[in-house]
């Protein structure tokens, strides 16, 4: 499959209706049974970022966060490659595990790069923040754990780039990092920084030329100060946080003129260091900041779970709609399907596996129980009228040969000698007919939806938060996804491309293939995805093979 990326990229609403059916938008086989997490109104639940769109799914095997990129950056797949080569030999446990794969997702056609990480269930830092405010024992632990955090990136030699609250998850009394696109390893040495992470975190003279392990010098020392500040101070919370913790960007610009690091500066001893530290810093250039653990060190060596005080956990809230059971089968079903005579051998049975949509999105599969389908008429007459209707209306706007058969049956009319209205009446009578007909016809044969056992309860998805710095990851590398084998390849599953102004799919050996212009080519795994993303087969080369 061929790395080109169109450049427009998928908007927020195309991502979200893929991730509404995993199985078909999903590479890897980790995430096609998985089931988005959705708001109260019933959608997928999203939150945007300035680079990302992130969704939140569930599985048997755990909670994935998928970042969904809002755009093309050239050397993404690159820089993640060096940052997953890096972190198997240098772990910080304190990094939300992760996989990049390339191919990840489908959207209209074509694939798209994403990020797969382990779900974090605890908040943001700025909402941590503000639930034990006014708690000095907790923030002192805080910030001896940013200390400790701020080790651990210094001892791996990386730098993450864009440290600031929203990228900063406090769990279980311990930070846990995400978002690591501007990411700094020792193999990037030389190069620019994608990204010049959040300004009222980051040096005023920031630029992108500025990329090594000392990017979080700055960022480190700013959430440090804030943190043991709020702990003497609670009452800046209220005054000076917004989309920060306590410091924006004009506090950098002109520190001697900062409200802010003046009424730190009253607090002496350690504050008043630390803020007359960051005013230097400020002046100074990006590369002349000291890293933090050259003038403080944490004051604690205990293990998080013996040094953290009591009642430390926050729960983050989210738009996430809670977890519910399915109503009963009885309920689910429609009016003409209730009360149906169990399934009989010999019956008509779709062969579609069920939908979800009958399931709660948080429930395993439902239990497949066919359901007799026949030219048993509907309970419901207004019901049986509105689906035909509906059917009816598709056949007559997808035949576009109506047009061609109302002028020959007018045309044949006139010439038998009909007058010009009633022609024309008789013309209308008989399409709309034919329309209706269609339309009754499919909508006695429709297919019943997958129902569940009347006495079957939903199985719920077995979860559980993790407690460990390194939680168990099954997720392998997307090399594993898009690894090609030696065997030959089968009509149903070889590789084929599509068109995309045709939506026509070929083999890769058909003629009219290498007549595809590369803005127009659309690489797929096997026709049954080309089909799922709605192109047909092209009729020269699939004849052909099956002569």
């Amino acid at each position: 499959m061929q790395n080109h990326y169109p450049i427009s990229w998928p908007s927020a609403r195309l991502f979200t209706e893929a991730v509404q059916c995993p199985a078909v938008a999903f590479a890897h086989f980790e995430l096609r049974d998985t089931i988005p997490a959705v708001d109260r109104l019933g959608m997928p639940l999203v939150t945007s970022g300035q680079f990302a769109y992130v969704y939140k799914l569930r599985s048997g095997r755990g909670v994935y966060a998928v970042r969904c990129f809002r755009g093309h950056l050239g050397d993404r797949e690159r820089r993640y490659e060096l940052i997953d080569a890096h972190l198997r030999t240098h772990p910080v446990p304190d990094f939300a595990r992760f996989a990049y794969d390339v191919h990840g997702i489908l959207v209209s056609g074509r694939r798209y790069p994403i990020l797969v990480m382990e779900w974090l269930e605890g908040p943001t830092l700025d909402v941590y923040l503000n639930e034990v405010m006014g708690r000095r024992d907790v923030l002192l632990h805080l910030a001896d754990e940013w200390l400790k955090l701020l080790g651990s990136l210094r001892a791996a030699g990386v730098a993450h780039g864009d440290l600031q609250h929203g990228n900063i998850i406090v769990e279980h009394g311990q930070f846990r990092l995400v978002d690591f696109d501007g990411m700094f390893v020792p193999a990037m040495s030389g190069w620019m920084a994608s990204e010049v992470g959040h300004q009222h975190y980051q040096h005023p003279a920031r630029a992108a030329r500025y990329f090594n392990a000392d990017l979080d010098n700055f960022s480190g020392l700013v959430i440090y100060l804030s943190l043991i500040a709020l702990a003497e101070r609670p009452a800046l919370w209220a005054e000076y946080h917004d989309e920060n913790l306590l410091f924006t960007k004009e506090d950098f610009l002109a520190p001697e003129s900062s409200r802010l690091l003046a009424e730190i500066k009253e607090i002496g001893g350690e504050h008043r260091e630390l803020a007359e530290l960051l005013e230097r810093a400020a002046h100074g250039e990006p590369e002349a900041v000291p890293c933090l653990l050259e003038v403080k060190s944490a004051d604690s060596k205990l293990p998080t779970w013996l040094a953290a005080p009591a009642d430390i956990d926050v729960v983050g809230q989210t738009r996430e709609a809670p977890q519910v059971q399915p109503p009963p089968a009885s309920v689910r079903a429609p009016v003409w399907v209730r009360g149906r005579t169990p399934f009989q051998p010999g019956s008509r049975v779709p062969t579609t596996p069920g939908s979800t949509a009958v399931q709660s999105v948080f429930s395993g599969p439902a239990p497949f129980v066919p359901q007799q389908v026949g030219l048993n008429p509907p309970d419901g007459f207004l019901e049986l009228s509105q689906h035909a209707l509906k059917h009816a209306r598709t056949f007559a706007r997808e035949r576009k040969s109506f047009f061609w058969w109302y002028i020959g049956l007018y045309n044949f009319l006139y010439l038998m000698g009909l007058p010009f209205g009633a022609a024309l009446l008789f013309t209308v009578v008989v399409l709309a007919g034919i329309c209706l007909t269609y339309g009754v016809l499919r909508a006695l044969r429709e297919p019943q939806p997958t129902l569940m056992n009347a006495g079957a309860s939903a199985v719920a998805l077995p979860y559980a938060a993790p407690h460990a710095r390194t939680p168990q990851w099954t997720l392998h590398p997307p090399a594993s996804v898009t690894r090609q084998t030696n065997a030959p390849a089968t009509h149903a599953a070889r590789p084929v491309v599509g068109n995309l102004t045709l939506a026509i799919y070929h083999l890769d050996n058909c003629e009219w293939a290498q007549k595809i212009a590369q803005k127009n080519r659309v690489p797929f795994t096997s026709p049954v995805e080309a089909q799922t993303a709605g192109y047909r087969p092209c009729q020269v080369c699939f004849q052909r093979r099956t002569t």
